[in-house]
């Protein structure tokens, strides 16, 4: 008897399923969320490529390599190249290091205290602004202490000149 009975409940549920699904009704249907709204980027492909090529013709010009990385102000890479005769470590450097001592001291301290006398920190990260709001920075690795900062701040002028150029 019980068997009889789970029977026409499920026979009775399958009916009014299809009853529900006939009639058209969209409360079973699931609507595609929208899209995720994505804050434009502050710094766009281009700009970035206008700062890299800054930096390498300053460097080329001083006749040395480097690496160097552009990113937002999330920390994100935006885009990154190194010149012939540099190692890929140079570009992981100059991605990693130019807000480590800022974000994280006890990392970048702790590093030097692990190969004393091996490792020597310097600097080559700049930050980027527009208006006075942090878009993102640049990351230099590879060249003698001073120079990095040097084709960092040669980039940005770079990229200063783009923008005008794309104002008008």
């Amino acid at each position: 008897m019980k068997s009889l009975r789970l029977a026409a409940i499920s026979r009775n549920a399958i009916t009014s399923l299809l009853l529900i699904l006939a009639s058209g009704y969209s409360g079973f249907a699931q609507t595609p969320a929208p899209p995720p709204t994505l804050a434009p980027p502050l710094i766009s492909l281009a700009e970035a490529r206008a700062i890299i090529d800054g930096a390498v013709a300053f460097t080329r010009d001083q006749n040395l390599n480097m690496a160097v990385v552009v990113v937002d102000a999330a920390g994100n890479l935006v885009s990154a190249d190194k010149m012939d005769g540099t190692t890929i470590n140079n570009t992981r450097f100059a991605e990693v290091l130019a807000n480590l001592a800022k974000e994280r001291p006890d990392r970048y301290f702790g590093i030097m205290n692990m190969y004393p006398g091996k490792v020597y920190l310097v600097g080559g990260g700049v930050p980027l602004t527009v208006d006075g709001r942090l878009v993102g920075a640049v990351g230099v690795a590879g060249l003698p202490q001073g120079v990095d900062e040097k084709a960092a701040r040669a980039g940005i002028a770079a990229w200063e000149k783009f923008r005008e150029k794309m104002k008008k």
